[in-house]
């Protein structure tokens, strides 16, 4: 198949002076800054050190190239590839990828999300947007930022953020998973949000990474479990409370995407929540008029990387609101071999299957001709 791809998930590392020099000055001392120390390089903020090491968001991919990744080594910032932070070399990896755009995600800044302080994270987050901003205007048509928003404060400051990046060109918005402090479900707080969501017409995405304490949960959980529990249960939580709480029936023209979640698990609790709507939906509130898998089909979008299980399912899903996504640069994403993974993910499902999921599907989504 010579179709280029869209990949609906990829990443970005911030540069180590992205918030010491673009963010409030009320803040700057706090900002995240990059500082090196003999097990690798890291981000600190408010002087805790970030997890994970630098390695996890870019240099330990061009070990996996090489075939073996040494996650107990030091890893520095200056051994990720070029592309992870410099426009013009990102390019240059599409092509070897044989890429045609991204949507763009932070690398460290997914973690940030976990920011108690409203003010600071909204700082913080509007610090990202305008460096964003600038590394997408480089190719607009091959790199589509995702704005970051914050909903802790005021829900105004989500609405004024999401109207600036929308006026500046970014392609979509970025909300946290969950907010445990204020469910999206249980406040009518966010009423006001998805109402400006829905007249801006940008898809709202919910990442992985995005509903925990990163670290916290990496030290609670360990590695392994980590991985779970950000990558599917908290993305299992969200559907279920963004549906039930009947966001998607009150604002039928909003859509959400789901990120790095894969979609291997998406079925299977589609029919569960159907199941539980068919006998208990008469009682239960606030009421959806349709089974919670009618608005998963036609306000939900879903990305994927190497995710043969979720193909198999793909008849019970909406194949055409499936996107591939590379992760670039992150070791589970598919650089610089994404052609044959592609082959081997996708062998024997028709072709116009996928060419939806591999190019379609994305490019339609974002506006991208």
């Amino acid at each position: 198949m010579e179709e280029s791809f869209f990949s609906a998930d990829g990443h970005v590392i911030e540069p180590p002076d992205l918030w010491t020099s673009r963010i409030d000055p009320q803040f700057r001392e706090r900002a995240p800054r990059l500082e090196t120390l003999p097990d690798g390089d890291y981000y600190f903020l408010n002087g805790r050190k970030s997890t994970p090491l630098m390695g996890l968001e870019g240099s330990m991919m061009n070990e996996k190239i090489e075939g073996h990744i040494d996650a107990l080594r030091p890893h520095r910032f200056e051994e990720a590839r070029r592309g992870a932070w410099e426009p013009s070399a990102r390019l240059a990896d599409q092509d070897l990828d044989n890429l045609r755009a991204e949507v763009i995600y932070p690398g460290v800044g997914l973690g940030f999300f976990a920011l108690n302080d409203a003010a600071f994270q909204r700082a913080v987050f509007r610090a990202y947007n305008d460096w964003l901003i600038d590394f997408c205007r480089f190719s607009p048509n091959r790199l589509l930022g995702a704005g970051l928003l914050t909903v802790k404060g005021p829900i105004e400051w989500a609405i004024e953020e999401a109207r600036r990046v929308a006026k500046s060109g970014l392609r979509s918005v970025s909300i946290q998973a969950t907010v445990p402090e204020r469910p999206y479900g249980r406040s009518e707080t966010y009423e006001p949000l998805w109402a400006a969501l829905q007249d801006l017409g940008l898809p709202v995405a919910i990442h992985t990474g995005t509903g925990v304490d990163l670290g916290k949960s990496m030290a609670e959980l360990g590695p392994g479990m980590f991985v779970l529990e950000n990558k599917i249960i908290v993305m299992m939580r969200a559907v279920g409370e963004l549906i039930w709480s009947g966001i998607p029936q009150r604002y039928p023209k909003l859509r959400f995407v789901l990120v790095e979640g894969g979609i291997g698990w998406i079925a299977s609790l589609l029919r569960f929540m159907d199941h539980w709507w068919e006998d208990h939906h008469r009682w239960m509130e606030p009421k959806l008029d349709e089974p919670p898998s009618a608005y998963f089909h036609r306000q939900f979008w879903a990305t994927f990387e190497d995710d043969r299980p979720g193909l198999l399912t793909r008849e019970l899903l909406n194949v055409d609101h499936l996107m591939w996504g590379a992760d670039y640069p992150h070791t589970e994403g598919t650089f610089p071999n994404s052609r044959a993974q592609v082959a081997k993910d996708f062998k024997g499902i028709p072709v116009a299957e996928v060419l939806k999921m591999v190019s379609v599907n994305g490019a339609k989504l974002y506006g991208v001709a």
